[in-house]
C-alpha cells in the first residue's frame, strides 16, 4: 500500500512539474497570433508651412499589384516631402522615401490645411497605378474639386480647374476645396485630375490641397492621376511526357 501511495505521489509530482515547466515557457515565450497587416495609408504635408513666404511641395507615387485569382497583393510607395521658401520656382529641401508593403495602399491624404501664410506656394501631386491580373472593368473616377475656392478678391480669373464644375459626395478624388481664398494674383488655384479610373476590386481615394493656400497672394497647384492596367490571367500549361515506342 505504501508503494502504491509513493508511486501515485511521484506521478502527481511529475505532472505538476510538467505543468510548471510549460507555464514558465509560455510566460517567457508567449503564444503569438498572426494577423495580416493593415493597408497602409499615406499622410504627409498636412497642416505645414503656415508662415508667410513658405512653400510646401509634396508628391506621392503608388504602384499597387493585385491578382484576382490568387489574392496576392503588394504595393510600392514613393513619397517626396519638400519644404522651403516660396518663389518661382520655390527654393526647397526634399526628403524622398520609397517603401514596399505586403498590402495594397488605397488612401492618400496630403497638403490639407497647409500654406496658409501670405505668398505661400502649395504644389502637390498624387500618381497611382493599379496593376490588376484578372477580369474586371474599370469605371471613371469621380471628382470633387475647386468648390468654394479662388475667392477673396484679385483681378481676372482666379482658377483653372479640370474638370470643373466638379461637385459630388464620396468622390474618388477630393481636392482644392476651400483653397486659394486670400486674394491676390490671378490664376492662383490650378487643380487637375487627369483621365482616371477605379475598379470595385481596388478602390482608392485621394484627399489633398483642401483648405490650403488661403493667405494673401498664395497659390495652390495640385494634380491627381489614377490609372488601372488590367492583365489577363494565365493558366499554366501541363505537358504530358513523350513516350517513345
Amino acid at each position: 500500500m505504501q508503494n502504491g501511495t509513493a508511486s501515485l505521489w511521484k506521478r502527481s509530482a511529475f505532472v505538476f512539474g510538467l505543468f510548471v515547466a510549460v507555464a514558465v515557457l509560455i510566460g517567457v515565450h508567449p503564444l503569438t497570433t498572426y494577423a495580416a497587416p493593415a493597408s497602409p495609408a499615406v499622410n504627409q504635408c498636412n497642416g505645414t508651412d503656415n508662415v508667410g513666404g513658405q512653400a510646401v511641395v509634396c508628391d506621392v507615387t503608388i504602384t499597387n499589384n493585385l491578382n484576382l485569382a490568387t489574392g496576392a497583393v503588394s504595393s510600392t510607395v514613393t513619397t517626396n516631402d519638400c519644404h522651403g521658401a516660396a518663389g518661382a520656382p520655390p527654393v526647397i529641401t526634399c526628403i524622398p522615401l520609397t517603401q514596399s508593403f505586403p498590402t495594397l495602399t488605397t488612401s492618400v491624404t496630403q497638403c490639407d490645411g497647409s500654406g496658409l501664410g501670405g505668398g505661400a506656394n502649395v504644389i502637390c501631386s498624387v500618381t497611382i497605378l493599379n496593376i490588376i491580373t484578372g477580369t474586371i472593368t474599370p469605371t471613371a473616377a469621380t471628382v470633387d474639386q475647386c468648390v468654394g475656392s479662388g475667392t477673396g478678391g484679385g483681378g481676372g480669373s482666379t482658377m483653372i480647374c479640370d474638370p470643373f464644375p466638379a461637385s459630388t459626395t464620396n468622390a474618388t478624388v477630393t481636392q482644392c476645396n476651400g483653397s486659394g481664398n486670400g486674394g491676390g494674383g490671378t490664376i492662383r488655384v490650378q487643380c487637375t485630375v487627369g483621365p482616371s479610373t477605379i475598379t470595385s476590386a481596388l478602390p482608392v481615394t485621394v484627399d489633398q490641397c483642401n483648405g490650403s493656400g488661403n493667405g494673401g497672394g498664395a497659390t495652390v497647384t495640385c494634380t491627381v492621376s489614377i490609372r488601372n492596367t488590367i492583365l489577363a490571367s494565365t493558366t499554366p500549361v501541363t505537358r504530358l511526357p513523350v513516350v517513345s515506342g
